[in-house]
C-alpha cells in the first residue's frame, strides 16, 4: 500500500502524476464535492457522480503531483471539460483508489525479510507509485 499515493497515469496523450494524498488536498476534494473522500468515490463508482466529483480528483490531483495549479485547471477545461465525461470518470476514481487502497508494489511497510512492521525498504531496493493507463487515454493499445 502507498502511504503517497503517488501514480503516474497517461491520460489526454501524455503522462503525468497524480497524488491526491495529502490533508489539504483531500479537504479541497471534500469541499469542492460538499462529500466525503469515501462518498465521493462511491459515487464515481456506482455511476452517481456530480461534475466535481470528476473534475476536482483530477485538478487536485495534479497539483499534488507537482503541476502548478494554473496548469491544472488548464489540463482539466482542455481535456475534462472539452470531452465526454464518462472517459474521465476512470481517472478520477484511480486518482482516489490511490488514497483510499494504495498504490500497487509500493515498498511503505514492507521489510526485505518479509516482515511488515511499518518501516520501508532500503533506498536503493525502493520503487514508488505506479503507472496506469486509462480508457481516457490517447495512448495506442
Amino acid at each position: 500500500m502507498s502511504a503517497n499515493g503517488l501514480r503516474t497515469i497517461v491520460w489526454a496523450g501524455g503522462e503525468d502524476q497524480f497524488c491526491l494524498a495529502k490533508v489539504g488536498l483531500i479537504l479541497d476534494l471534500e469541499a469542492k464535492c460538499e462529500a466525503g473522500i469515501a462518498t465521493v468515490m462511491t459515487r464515481l463508482g456506482s455511476g452517481t457522480w456530480r461534475l466535481n466529483d470528476v473534475r476536482e480528483p483530477i485538478r487536485l490531483g495534479l497539483i499534488g503531483g507537482g503541476m502548478v495549479p494554473d496548469a491544472a485547471m488548464r489540463a482539466v477545461r482542455n481535456h475534462v471539460d472539452e470531452n465526454p465525461l464518462t472517459s474521465s470518470v476512470l481517472l478520477a476514481y484511480a486518482i482516489i483508489e490511490a488514497v483510499m487502497v494504495g498504490v500497487p508494489d509500493d515498498p511503505v511497510g514492507k521489510q526485505p525479510d518479509g516482515d511488515d512492521q511499518g518501516k520501508a525498504e532500503p533506498a536503493e531496493a525502493q520503487q514508488t507509485g505506479s503507472t496506469t493507463t486509462t480508457d481516457a487515454s490517447d495512448a495506442p493499445n
